[in-house]
């Protein structure tokens, strides 16, 4: 893997979920009538409740004490400590919120021969969700998936584990603190109060990014405007289990920074936006690299509520590495060597780049993003940037077809793509002579 592609490799996390309406002809359909309660059920889960804001409180004040209290018997003792050691760990983060929830998803019966390892009169598997936001660059909370195996002793219910379970398909998402001590700096930003969430191994990476964010922002904001928070939460990793965990393990190893958020609903605010950095960033990333990737995965997180999931990755890209170098005063030849090389050797471009391109690794995929950069600076210097902001408002919105892209092209910069491209080429090829 080159450097180019370790430094600008971007992964936005999450999914569109789209809400429509529809209607339908003839007589409105009769309504169901509830079901009838189960007292028992009603009475577990009123239980577990409890059972959820007992443990957030203990976590959310680093009570030890009542950690223990609330762990059952035939939990490992592993597990207490584990809790023990993330409430510790938390304890300097300032948290706006910090609960647990039993989210409404069909139930999976805990498998018998995990009841009967654990022993109780009852063993519930809940589908629960952690809910938390960390006071300055969250305005709304975000929340993450929790493996929980829960148990009933004694009229009473206690924790059991949080580890997945064999048989049910849940896994529990772990944060900065469940990996260790997490440094707090808080930095003001155009927004409000941004953060980075660093670890003391990290101290250099963490000083640079403090240094570089309250200028990234402003940056970002001047390219694509202010109709975003300006403000996040940054993230430095000590180990590569931390940074995929951090990044929802879609990260690979060679990736020096990604950017994250909660499921897009249009209209809705976004949450859970966090810049991730890997634990080797501050090894790879020399200053210079570091400003740049700061402010292109702050581009990511500020059109994230403009952007849709399967939009094609050279204009994604493109926008967010034309947006890292910008005002830089850095050469065509050192932005983009490979690309200079492979135009030297064999000509200028003649296609657009394809998303499977950016994603093969090596070579062809430092060609892809280098090509990307081009073409967003060429969009840039030729027709200007508000020209390139109105191109990637018409191809972030989703998969497009040849024919589509070819549309978006003409209404934006008014030429045909085969014009376009020559044209592209032709830039290219002038600059990196």
């Amino acid at each position: 893997m080159t450097v180019r592609r370790s430094f600008l490799a971007a992964v936005l996390v999450g999914a569109l979920v789209w809400v429509s309406g529809c209607t339908a002809s003839g007589p409105p359909a009769e309504s169901t009538p509830p079901m009838p309660s189960n007292p028992y059920e009603d009475q577990r889960q009123a239980g577990v409740e409890q059972l959820l804001a007992d443990w957030a409180d203990a976590v959310s004040s680093n009570d030890a004490a009542a950690l223990e209290a609330l762990v059952d018997p035939a939990a490992s003792p592993e597990f207490l400590q584990s809790l023990i050691r993330t409430a510790s760990n938390l304890s300097d983060v300032p948290l706006s919120e910090w609960g647990y929830e039993i989210v409404d998803e069909p139930e999976t019966p805990v498998p018998s021969e995990v009841a009967e390892r654990v022993g109780a009169a009852d063993v519930w598997a809940p589908s629960v969700v952690l809910r938390y936001g960390v006071d300055g660059p969250d305005d709304l909370p975000t929340r993450r998936p929790i493996s929980l195996l829960v148990a009933e002793r004694d009229d009473r219910w206690r924790l059991v584990s949080d580890t997945d379970i064999p048989g049910i398909d849940r896994h529990t998402w772990r944060g900065p603190w469940d990996f260790g001590p997490v440094t707090v700096t808080p930095i003001a930003t155009a927004g409000g109060t941004s953060m980075v969430l660093g670890k003391r191994e990290q101290d250099l990476l963490t000083s640079r990014l403090a240094t570089e964010l309250p200028a990234a922002v402003e940056a970002v904001a001047d390219f694509v405007g202010d109709d975003w928070p300006r403000k996040t939460l940054v993230v430095t990793t000590s180990s590569t289990d931390e940074f995929l965990a951090s990044a929802g393990g879609v990260a690979g190893p060679d990736v020096a920074a990604v950017s994250v958020s909660d499921f897009v609903v249009p209209g809705d605010p976004v949450t859970g936006q966090r810049v991730i950095f890997s634990p080797s960033a501050a090894e790879r990333l020399t200053d210079f690299t570091t400003r740049s990737v700061l402010r292109h995965e702050l581009t990511h997180i500020a059109a994230r509520a403009n952007t849709v999931d399967g939009s094609p990755t050279w204009m994604l890209e493109g926008f967010a590495d034309y947006s890292g170098y910008r005002g830089s005063g850095v050469d065509f030849a050192t932005l983009a060597p490979t690309l200079s090389r492979a135009v030297r050797a064999g000509g200028p471009p003649t296609v657009l780049p394809a998303d499977s391109d950016f994603s093969t690794g090596g070579l062809r995929s430092t060609l892809a993003y280098e090509s990307a950069w081009s073409l967003a600076a060429f969009v840039a210097e030729r027709y200007g940037e508000q020209v390139l902001r109105d191109l990637y408002a018409q191809l972030a919105t989703g998969p497009h077809t040849d024919a589509e892209i070819s549309a978006g092209l003409e209404v934006t910069v008014g030429s045909r793509p085969d014009t376009f491209i020559a044209d592209w080429g032709a830039w290219v090829a002038q600059n990196a002579s």
